[in-house]
């Protein structure tokens, strides 16, 4: 038998007969939150590095659909939820007079800050490079950053 190889755990009470279920895996990364940003990313990007991983290997976009859980350095939740992406509050034209512009946080262009939170606040979470985070991928999501 393969290594890979999982057996058929029986039908899904789910489901109507001949219906095949979907295989769902969730994705789990635990490690530092902070704001990644490098040329052409226009504006940081709330982020998490993996635990036991380097560079790119290790970097984790946050995205829309992510389960987040924060941890602030004295073991406190700042925040467990599902990351809802709100690209309107802080919104701010790119010059005066613009018709295009983005999200600003603590002085920075941000892609988005999580609904319900002022811009700022959001920001500090990662700005501050002391809280930890647990993302667990929602498989169904795949928007962009």
């Amino acid at each position: 038998m393969s290594p890979s190889f999982q057996p058929n755990p029986g039908p899904d009470p789910d489901k109507e007969e001949g219906e095949i279920a979907p295989r769902v895996s969730q994705e789990r990364y635990a490690g530092e939150l902070f704001p990644w940003f490098e040329t052409g990313t226009e504006g940081l990007v709330w982020s998490l590095q993996q635990d036991g991983k380097e560079g790119y290997d290790g970097l984790v976009p946050l995205r829309q659909g992510d389960q987040l859980t924060v941890t602030a350095p004295d073991g406190s939740t700042l925040f467990d939820g599902v990351l809802e992406c709100d690209r309107k509050t802080g919104w701010t034209p790119r010059w005066k007079g613009a018709s295009h512009g983005q999200p600003v946080a603590q002085g920075y262009w941000v892609h988005w800050t999580q609904a319900g939170w002022s811009p700022d606040d959001w920001a500090e979470i990662f700005i501050c490079r002391k809280n930890r985070g647990v993302v667990v991928r929602n498989p169904q999501e795949r928007q962009p950053l």
